[in-house]
């Protein structure tokens, strides 16, 4: 079936995952960053030679989501948000980059190939 530009912007696909939180006594939702968010994200990366300050947590508030797929943090909370456990912040970053095809050796193919 081909699909008409109506079907695709109709279409919900937030892709969560749900990830156990036992710090924080809970679990919370990662969602796919929109092809928007990672474009600038990956702009950023490209623009600062990867040194983007609070590049985990920046990350992260574009991807922890309700139940609904909707973001749970604004770029304007990074800030507290990244005064949370190191530890967690990190597993959650890996989850993360992980459920949005951006595991490390698929950056660095990335990077090769722009």
């Amino acid at each position: 079936m081909s699909l008409s530009k109506e079907d695709i912007l109709a279409a919900a696909d937030p892709n969560l995952l749900e990830v156990q939180v036992p710090e924080w006594r809970g679990s919370v939702f990662l969602r796919v960053m929109t092809v928007g968010e990672r474009d600038r994200y990956e702009l950023e990366w490209n623009r600062t030679d990867g040194k983007i300050p609070d590049f985990r947590t920046k990350f992260l508030a574009c991807c922890l989501a309700n139940s609904k797929g909707e973001r749970l943090f604004t770029d304007e909370e990074v800030a507290s948000l990244s005064a949370k456990n190191a530890k967690v912040m990190n597993r959650l970053w890996k989850a993360a980059m992980d459920h949005n095809d951006l595991s490390e050796p698929k950056v660095e193919e990335a990077a090769k190939n722009s």
